[in-house]
């Protein structure tokens, strides 16, 4: 079984309350849950995330949550926050876990297409990169039995030139990408 799991803490130290800032009259983090939801590859979705206003939020969009204490939030590395989801959920049968990151809206990578690669190619791990081979996070796929045993050995890379949403030039960076996209807003 695939499941999806977006983190999306409360605090963020340069864009207060980023994952929940609009971009075209939605909450940033509705664009990452619509994305998992349209993926007929995954079976559930979930939001990590450590606030209130989160939590209300996903459920509303019929999403369930997984809490997260304060050692997870703030700077805490995010593998962290997807191993903690996966220990929470404590379900064998979870054979992938899809992270997508709220605050990469205009993703360009196909999930359908970035999971299959996975699976074909092997790998623990796929992360996805810019167009320079920078790390960005917008998507990280991994092996659920390569996270518990601390074990991600192979690690793919796919390219995904979206906007990493730091400040307020970003975010309208990635609204004016999404208008251009003409995506259901």
């Amino acid at each position: 079984m695939i499941i999806a799991i977006i983190p999306a803490k409360g605090g963020s130290k340069r864009l207060p309350n980023k994952n929940m800032q609009l971009i075209h009259g939605r909450p940033m983090i509705y664009y990452s849950l619509k994305t998992a939801k349209e993926c007929n590859l995954i079976k559930n979705v979930y939001v990590s995330t450590d606030s209130e206003e989160i939590e209300a939020y996903a459920f509303a969009q019929g999403v369930e949550v997984i809490r997260r204490g304060s050692e997870l939030a703030g700077e805490a590395p995010v593998s962290e926050v997807y191993l903690h989801a996966l220990k929470v959920l404590n379900d064998p049968s979870i054979t992938y876990v899809i992270g997508i990151q709220p605050d990469h809206p205009d993703r360009k990578v196909r999930l359908e297409e970035a999971i299959n690669y996975t699976i074909e190619k092997g790998y623990d791990e796929v992360i996805t990169v810019d167009g320079k081979g920078f790390v960005n996070g917008s998507l990280k796929i991994m092996k659920a039995e390569a996270m518990l045993n601390n074990r991600l050995g192979t690690v793919g890379t796919i390219t995904d030139n979206c906007t990493n949403i730091h400040t307020l030039d970003d975010l309208k960076q990635s609204e004016n990408n999404l208008a251009a996209k003409e995506i259901d807003l």
